[in-house]
């Protein structure tokens, strides 16, 4: 007896729902790619003497960012650091320096005091380019997240509906 709700039919369908969604998660990966290298690495900007304070306390061992460090891969180069009440330079005794991130050695005068700190820093900055494929990107990733669960949802209640009405649905004799 030959039915025409064969599971064999499913085969197409699925491969098509599989085929789409690694389609697009090869596009999003490489339109990242390609947005990060996009980025220009901007001039060097110098600072003086921008105060670091942790919520009125100065800075601790937990540290503190400077302002240039919040940008897109920023590379900061610490000059000089002092307190900003006396002028006292603080030296590697009292502070650590990682990147753009500055913490009191948790011992000395210096720790829970603000600090002055000179340095210069540079980092990737955005262009025309870089702004066309992040909108690109988002709007791939709304439509992976808004419109391809409903797109699967139907396809596959189509699927189940074909295996019925092939099952029950043939001709009589």
């Amino acid at each position: 007896m030959n039915k025409k709700g064969n599971i064999n039919q499913l085969f197409p369908a699925v491969l098509a729902i599989i085929l789409i969604g690694a389609l697009i998660c090869v596009g999003m990966i490489i339109l990242l790619g390609v947005q990060d290298v996009t980025y220009v690495t901007s001039a060097s900007t110098a600072v003086i003497n921008e105060t670091l304070t942790t919520v009125g306390d100065g800075v601790t061992a937990a540290g503190e960012t400077v302002a240039g460090g919040a940008f897109r891969s920023a590379i900061c180069t610490i000059g000089i650091v002092t307190n900003s009440s006396s002028g006292t330079v603080i030296t590697a005794v009292n502070r650590t320096v990682s990147n753009c991130l500055l913490t009191s050695s948790g011992t000395g005068a210096f720790n829970n005091t603000n600090w002055n700190v000179s340095y210069s820093y540079v980092y990737q900055n955005a262009t025309t380019a870089t702004n066309a494929l992040g909108t690109v990107n988002t709007s791939i990733a709304a439509l992976a997240t808004t419109w391809l669960p409903i797109i699967i949802v139907v396809l596959a209640a189509g699927i189940v509906l074909a295996i019925l009405l092939g099952a029950f649905g043939g001709k009589r004799k």
